[in-house]
């Protein structure tokens, strides 16, 4: 009979695999081996577990010996010997001729193949059993080992030929082993051939690996909800499989190293977003004005201004809550601040931090998961869920920066994080999430952390959105029992506390209710960790769900970003906010290959009548308007809004025609213009503010016009020099006489007053007496932007005084109260009205 028609019977099949038909011992070469139990029956052979004369667990193959009459099984034997070096494949201990006797069939004569027995499941079983938990590291791992083997069939010029599913095994570990992990193991090597031997099988090893590929993939993708980062593997993955059945040779991926390779590739390329391996550029200077457009961390590093005046207290190892206008910057320090944004650089440049970074940014890690939960029942309702999934958000970002630490060099002589930390990070998440899964060997520790944390989040959205609550989420002490893990076993964090970056905390991110809730997490004191929050003003609730309020001068320190700009009267804090500002613009100018420079593009101010203040005072009809120019003035613009000098600069260049070639002066005149399109416009946007627009540009209207009035118009100031100075006075004071009754604000004009610091149209200096009420003590500056549309000047030397009532006048009614205020400061001959109108006249 033909070789290739050579099978089991269907009698002798089914004797196979009956327990009882195998009583006595199998003997091979004079050793007996002890039938167990019957495990598969194949087309020309049979597998028993069996164990030898000392208890040993061994796998014999029965078979049939018409199958070898032409060949010898000993070639099999030498074969299989050249692959006992590689742990992929199941070693083969022996083989031999032996007589079975079976009660009906009589004697039958096998060819009998002892190998090592595997404990295990075979791919399709372990597919089916353990589909929840197989992920884009087990397809990677499973590619790595696998490749192993292919590899080692390739070097000893040999092929498995019956390579399919069933014939790969996935061995379980030891439960008594430490650090024990699940391991790819290639059995039924009886059918192995040389490798240019021709075959009669319809796949080859190749494609027998692309169908199980291919079954990975299948399940993964038959969990739908899957993160981002493996839905970006999977896609990879299909691709490069698509390559591998390629039939033009000159393109096919078949080499086992090349597709370890390309799959190791295609998983770096979906947990980290691609970047050039090129210097980064900017195409043009005012790209990004937003710090979360930027997909590159060397891109914002580069372009980063470390002369920016809060930067040091911002980067301390306090709590901290960093709050000023929109644009101000908070977005660009913290991630700047993130480890992640510097982990490209040598650990001698790492190593100045005093804290470990780590950026959440609420606009687009919470504000969409958590948008929904508007109220206090809902809040309470879901508190577990709502701090699980936080809890679940900040360990990822630990984890995900962990594992890109892992690809350091220096992971364990700089960061001190070797294997033993890797796996005590991975038995503390598995045992705070409770879970137990199998690790198969080759599978990053950490990865699979990340892709168990994201799956965890995952899950408790989803549970949320049903409406059903978790039965084991993490506690409010998950983080901390995390960091301080951290903190005994690498070195990095023993000596710098983690500090979670959260942006914008606030509540038109996230609402109050759910504020209270994860505040209980935030305010928890560990020397592990802290916490560093940006919000806008008055934008985060400083209570929990539990009434606990926070002390903002000892348990979490505010940096107000516009309050720190408008500090004027330090001189040195003025010069660090103009060399910020010319800083700012050089980066960038820099990153886009410009050939010109801020001093050499628009110099410095200079005004022939000493100050800015006087050259608008004396400013003549006729005559072009260039009183706002150079750096200094440009610097002086901002209130904190980093954003706005981005604009004005931006307007500049754009008037100018400013290319990257271009390396002359931009003429005042253009410049003045510039600045005063941009007052201009962004006046005008606070109408489209909600719900106050209309009242709070009233208000800031009417507040400029009395402003620039005064200056052209009122009476000079009598300084201690005799020298006689135009009034600037950009900024309310307001002071409470303690002897007397307290006038306070109703709760829809504390209202309105809040809208005008959260939306930065005014500046809140030091805080006052009364901080929610906006009285009696209350230090406010216009933001500074707006000034020129006025006419008015950048500096104070002035101030409007007013006492609680007649800051109530102005806020509901400030056109009559800045009337009065003007007939107070007005010349005592008023006999002209040549300075009324200034630009476009006064702003109604």
């Amino acid at each position: 009979m033909p070789a290739d028609r050579i099978a089991l019977s269907p009698e002798l099949r089914k004797a196979l695999l009956d327990p009882e038909a195998l009583t006595n011992p199998i003997e091979v070469k004079g050793q007996k081996y002890f039938p167990m139990k019957p495990v598969t029956a194949g087309f020309k052979a049979a597998v028993w577990k069996v164990t030898d004369e000392h208890g040993r667990a061994r796998a014999a193959k029965l078979a049939i010996y018409e199958d070898y009459e032409d060949r010898s099984f000993l070639e099999e034997l030498s074969r299989a010997a050249k692959l006992e070096p590689f742990p992929q494949f199941a070693k083969f201990i022996d083989a031999g001729l032996t007589d079975l006797q079976f009660p009906e069939l009589g004697k039958i004569r096998f060819v009998c193949f002892i190998e090592e027995w595997i404990d295990g499941l075979v791919l399709e079983e372990f597919l089916t059993q353990y589909r929840d938990v197989v992920d884009s590291n087990f397809l990677l791992a499973y590619v790595n080992q696998m490749c192993g083997a292919l590899h080692a069939l390739q070097a000893k010029n040999l092929r498995h030929d019956d390579l399919h599913s069933k014939n790969v095994m996935l061995a379980r570990p030891d439960p008594d082993a430490l650090g024990s992990t699940w391991t790819v193991k290639v059995i039924d090597t009886g059918s192995l051939k040389p490798g240019d031997a021709p075959t009669k099988k319809e796949k080859d090893d190749h494609r027998n690996f692309i169908d199980q590929l291919v079954s990975i993939v299948n399940t993964i993708q038959a969990r739908k909800l899957i993160p981002i980062i493996e839905r970006r593997f999977i896609n990879g993955s299909i691709e490069l499989l698509n390559c591998m059945l390629d039939e033009d040779p000159s393109i096919a991926l078949r080499s086992p190293d090349q597709i370890l390779s390309h799959f190791k590739l295609a998983y770096t390329r979906a947990c980290i977003p691609p970047q050039s391996t090129a210097t980064p550029r900017l195409s043009l200077p005012f790209e990004y004005i937003s710090a979360e457009h930027i997909a590159d961390d060397r891109v914002l590093v580069d372009i980063f201004a470390q002369s920016c005046p809060w930067l040091e207290k911002v980067a301390s190892r306090d709590p901290c809550l960093v709050t000023g206008p929109r644009g101000c910057g908070k977005s660009t320090i913290f991630r700047w601040l993130s480890l992640r944004a510097h982990l490209h650089k040598p650990a001698s440049e790492i190593e100045e931090f005093s804290i470990a970074g780590l950026y959440i940014s609420c606009s687009s890690d919470l504000q969409n998961r958590m948008g929904w939960i508007r109220t206090e029942a809902v809040a309470e309702r879901f508190g577990r869920e709502i701090v699980h999934y936080f809890n679940l958000l900040l360990a990822r970002e630990i984890l995900h920066t962990l594992w890109l630490v892992s690809l350091r060099a220096d992971r364990e002589t700089f960061w001190g994080l070797g294997k033993a930390q890797e796996e005590a990070v991975h038995s503390f998440i598995l045992q705070s999430l409770q879970q137990a899964r199998p690790l198969l060997q080759g599978v990053s520790l950490l990865r699979q952390c990340v892709e168990i944390v994201e799956g965890e989040m995952f899950q408790c959205h989803v549970q949320m959105l049903r409406g059903r609550n978790l039965e084991l989420p993490t506690p409010e002490t998950f983080l901390g029992d995390f960091t301080e893990l951290l903190a005994r076993t690498v070195t990095f964090f023993a000596k710098r506390p983690i500090a979670f970056l959260v942006d914008d905390f606030s509540v038109h991110r996230l609402a109050e209710p759910v504020q209270k809730v994860l505040n209980r997490v935030i305010w928890e004191r560990r020397s592990s960790h802290i916490f560093k929050l940006s919000s806008e003003k008055y934008g985060t609730v400083m209570d929990d769900a539990f009434g606990a309020t926070v002390d903002l001068t000892r348990e979490m320190v505010e940096i107000d970003c516009g309050r720190e700009y408008i500090a004027l009267d330090d001189f040195d804090q003025k010069q660090k906010a103009r060399r910020f500002a010319k800083d700012l613009l050089d980066n960038r100018l820099a990153a886009a290959g410009y050939a010109g420079s801020p001093e050499g593009l628009l110099g410095n101010s200079e005004w022939a009548e000493g100050s800015l203040g006087r050259a608008l005072r004396d400013r003549r009809r006729g005559r072009n308007d260039e009183q706002y120019h150079g750096l200094e003035c440009i610097a002086d613009l901002c209130s904190g809004d980093v954003s706005t000098l981005l604009f004005v600069y931006r307007r500049i260049f754009e008037k100018a025609n400013v290319n990257k070639t271009t390396t002359g002066k931009v003429p005042r005149r253009i410049q003045h213009e510039a600045i005063e399109s941009v007052s201009r416009e962004l006046i005008d946007a606070i109408r489209a503010h909600f719900p106050y627009g209309p009242q709070m540009h009233r208000i800031v209207a009417e507040f400029g016009n009395l402003v620039g009035r005064v200056l052209r118009e009122g009476r000079m100031l009598k300084k201690k020099s005799r020298d006689r100075v135009p009034p600037e006075c950009p900024r309310i004071e307001v002071d409470q006489d303690i002897s007397g009754p307290e006038e306070t604000l109703s709760e829809e004009q504390q209202n309105l007053a809040r809208a005008l610091v959260r939306r930065a149209a005014f500046i809140e200096m030091e805080p006052g007496r009364s901080r929610h009420k906006f009285l009696p003590t209350l230090r406010w500056q216009l933001r500074r932007v707006y000034l020129p549309h006025f006419g008015a000047a950048l500096t104070k030397n002035d101030a409007v005084k007013w006492k609680p009532s007649d800051f109530k006048f102005f806020v509901t009614n400030p056109r009559e109260a800045c009337d009065r205020e003007w007939e107070r400061r007005q010349k005592e001959t008023d006999d002209t009205q040549t300075h009324l109108e200034y630009g476009q006249g006064e702003l109604q």
